[in-house]
């Protein structure tokens, strides 16, 4: 991911963003489809946890020059986070587990979003 989401994006980086682009589509569409335990839940709530680390969805502003694609990005999260706790919700809360145990610092958005989405769950 870009170190600089205030900055202009490259031609590499913004191929590389249509990558996770598609790849997030691609999971998306694995978790609705009639095998979504072949997704490896926690693996992907991890790599969601460090895009969340290194761009927090709160430093997004109107102005920045990558805006639809960060977005793009956060809402295919939101769907593949929002269908996780849907169909997997004990991996969801291993997860969980293993992110508050491990951080001293404080939950992020995301972490925040998963407890919120899951307790609504039950």
């Amino acid at each position: 991911m870009p170190g600089d989401i205030a900055a202009q994006l490259s031609v590499e980086e913004r191929q590389y963003l249509r990558v996770i682009m598609r790849c997030i589509q691609r999971i998306t569409r694995a978790l609705h489809s009639e095998q979504p335990d072949m997704v490896r839940a926690f693996d992907v709530l991890l790599e969601m946890q460090k895009m969340f680390h290194k761009h927090p969805p709160e430093l997004l502003r109107e102005d920045l020059p990558c805006l639809a694609d960060f977005d793009f990005i956060y809402r295919g999260m939101k769907d593949v986070s929002d269908k996780l706790i849907e169909l997997q919700p004990e991996k969801v809360e291993s997860f969980l587990s293993y992110s508050t145990g491990a951080e001293s610092e404080l939950p992020n958005a995301f972490i925040k979003y998963l407890v919120q989405m899951l307790s609504q769950q039950q």
